[in-house]
């Protein structure tokens, strides 16, 4: 399970525009938290506990959203659902998540979730002419809009292994799976993996890179790459400033070839 709010709190960064929510989002009271926590006997006497801010996976996180997005959903005065909103939006695009049908929404919420789940959604069912003749939008065809979002990952597009997956979490300071992770915090965690892989009794191991990589890589060309991205290893104002000077399209590079390496390494000297 992913705890949507340590992921925000750990995650965020002040320079980040879902900073300007950290105040409302993470000063929940531990009274308030429980109230959000929905327990449900069934017949057979198991016992489910339901937390609200807490999700399985990112389809998980999908289901969810798509669920505040319904008419019935009170996205005005119901400050959990509010919340939900915020925490599952910034899992969703932390995780590289675009949604299709709104490119821009999980980059910049509204301040108003509600000007999304009505306004934004009645206006794209009239745009399609899914409204009467006198302009008003059913429930029912917001429902259609709703259930047509697609959301497309635009992250890593190289699988992580299981085994690696493991490695990754037992070497995050938080325990975290690789795709539970910020874009940002991957780049940092590759570099952690290469090092914590090749590093024995405080020496770099050397690997035959010339027979496993067709002699395209050698210890040069990896020192060279965790050099470029040392800054996302530190918090300080030059590393942050440094980060920033990085497009998404670099980092996803990054990601992808980083992964690459880290399969490479782990495999090759296993």
């Amino acid at each position: 399970m992913i705890d949507l709010v340590e992921y925000y709190k750990n995650n965020v960064k002040k320079d980040d525009y879902y900073y300007r929510f950290y105040e409302e989002l993470i000063t929940i009271p531990e009274k308030k938290q429980k109230q959000m926590e929905e327990a449900f006997w069934f017949d057979d006497g198991d016992y489910i506990n339901d937390t609200r801010y807490e999700v399985f996976d990112e389809e998980d996180a999908i289901k969810r959203f798509k669920e505040l997005c319904d008419p019935n959903e009170d996205m005005t005065s119901n400050n959990t659902n509010i919340e939900l909103f915020y925490f599952i939006c910034f899992y969703l695009k932390s995780s590289g998540f675009v949604l299709k049908e709104f490119p821009r929404l999980l980059e910049r919420p509204p301040l108003e979730p509600f000007k999304f789940t009505y306004n934004e959604i009645r206006n794209r069912a009239i745009e399609k002419g899914m409204a009467d003749e006198n302009g008003t939008v059913k429930y029912n065809t917001r429902r259609m809009i709703i259930a047509d979002f697609h959301f497309v990952k635009e992250n890593s597009s190289i699988k992580v292994d299981d085994d690696i997956n493991k490695k990754f979490q037992e070497i995050s300071t938080r325990n975290a799976k690789f795709e539970a992770m910020t874009t940002d915090e991957k780049i940092k965690e590759i570099i952690n993996f290469i090092e914590n892989i090749l590093k024995e009794n405080g020496k770099y191991i050397k690997l035959d890179y010339e027979t496993i990589a067709l002699n395209t890589l050698n210890d040069e060309t990896i020192t060279s790459f965790k050099k470029k991205i040392q800054c996302f290893r530190h918090s300080s104002d030059e590393a942050i400033k440094e980060r920033n000077n990085f497009t998404e399209k670099q980092k996803k590079f990054i990601i992808d070839y980083g992964i690459m390496l880290c399969n490479l390494i782990y495999y090759n000297k296993n």
